[in-house]
């Protein structure tokens, strides 16, 4: 794990129920490089969690490169160890994560891995079973768009909050794949 450093809280006001953006950074000893994670909050009560290497920050495939160092899983744990922090200011919290897909920059075809239970999805998974657990949230993987819903269990309902959060994502995010 590295440490990370708290860097803004970022209001969105674009109308959508993306209400704010917590950002943070983290510096990674094996790959030398520096990482962004957004805590995107939504309506639900809900953060879609997300991170990118600093330098591609400006590229619109910022989710998708892989940098190919070694250090994804303590990357992932790393991202994982915020969901205790975020929790602290929002205690009913629940956390979304996509798996973006890789494209492979290298090749002139640029090819894409498919959607469905990608490699990072994989990763997620294995990290969020073993890591999460079902105490505090109970869990729902799609694997046919390669993402992540933890619940919080202070939720009365957790079949309903789980609807709820789908319907507000597909508003929110029109170009994600359909859940269903």
């Amino acid at each position: 794990m590295y440490p990370i450093k708290f860097i803004q809280k970022d209001i969105c006001k674009d109308g959508s129920d993306h209400l704010f953006t917590y950002i943070y950074k983290f510096y990674s000893s094996d790959t030398k490089l520096h990482y962004v994670i957004r805590a995107e909050y939504h309506t639900e009560d809900v953060f879609a969690i997300k991170f990118y290497c600093q330098r591609d920050s400006k590229s619109d495939f910022k989710y998708n490169k892989i940098v190919n160092k070694g250090s994804a899983i303590k990357i992932i744990i790393t991202c994982i160890q915020l969901i205790p922090e975020l929790l602290v200011k929002h205690p009913k919290a629940s956390f979304a994560l996509y798996a973006s897909r890789s494209i492979d920059f290298s090749s002139s075809s640029k090819l894409t891995e498919g959607l469905e239970e990608n490699q990072r999805y994989r990763i997620y998974k294995y990290f969020i079973q073993t890591r999460i657990g079902s105490k505090v949230f109970t869990q729902f993987d799609y694997p046919s768009i390669s993402s992540y819903i933890l619940i919080n269990n202070t939720n009365e309902n957790i079949n309903k909050k789980e609807s709820d959060i789908l319907e507000m994502f597909s508003r929110t995010y029109e170009s994600l794949p359909d859940f269903s």
